[in-house]
């Protein structure tokens, strides 16, 4: 999956800005959209999907991921978390795209996770656990950290940072798929409009 198509790119984006959505959510309110949430955290454990849209089962999946996508990039007042997550998870992403031991230490792992998903056919309590401390012992030890801000209510709940941490964990899977698809910086620079219309298209 190394060409490049940019519709596969724009999908993968998606999948970025609907986990770090996700992620806004529960720091701010304590909770999100169980389907949002667990379409991104399913994305992690589907390592041999046959296209892009399928690591999310559809692009429907994905509509908030869309939305977001569209304001991040065309509203004048964009959330300045949202923005500050989705430059800080497309540069982890690079960080660990060439890091080998860390790839395979993270894939061995994933797998581990898919296999229990596989045996119980649900995301719940224990595999969110398993995929937080996935990120927490791959992603979590560069020194680059995501500080996610919001209510401290929220965000001292164990089970909200568990959240959390999975759901950022499907943010670089996104971010690592988007960089195989040819997503590059540059796209957000010359070819916003274009991100824009396709998102908008994918919404319709």
């Amino acid at each position: 999956m190394t060409h490049y198509n940019f519709s596969d790119s724009v999908i993968a984006l998606a999948g970025i800005c609907q986990a770090i959505n996700c992620v806004k959510d529960i720091s701010r309110t304590g909770q999100t959209d169980p389907i949002d949430m667990e379409t991104m955290l399913v994305s992690i454990l589907k390592t041999e999907a046959d296209s892009t849209e399928a690591v999310y089962g559809s692009h429907k999946y994905l509509s908030t991921g869309f939305q977001t996508l569209i304001d991040l990039l065309s509203g004048p007042r964009t959330d300045a978390d949202l923005s500050r997550y989705l430059v800080s998870v497309i540069s982890l992403q690079k960080r660990f795209l060439a890091d080998s031991n860390m790839k395979q230490v993270m894939a061995s792992r994933v797998n581990q996770a898919n296999r229990l998903y596989e045996y119980q056919e649900k995301i719940d309590h224990d595999l969110i656990e398993q995929l937080a401390h996935i990120y927490k012992d791959t992603i979590s030890t560069y020194p680059t950290k995501i500080q996610v801000t919001g209510s401290s209510q929220y965000l001292q709940q164990a089970g909200n940072q568990s959240k959390i941490r999975a759901l950022l964990l499907a943010a670089i899977r996104s971010a690592v798929l988007w960089q195989q698809v040819g997503g590059k910086k540059r796209h957000f620079l010359f070819s916003k409009a274009k991100i824009i219309d396709t998102a908008k298209a994918f919404l319709a």
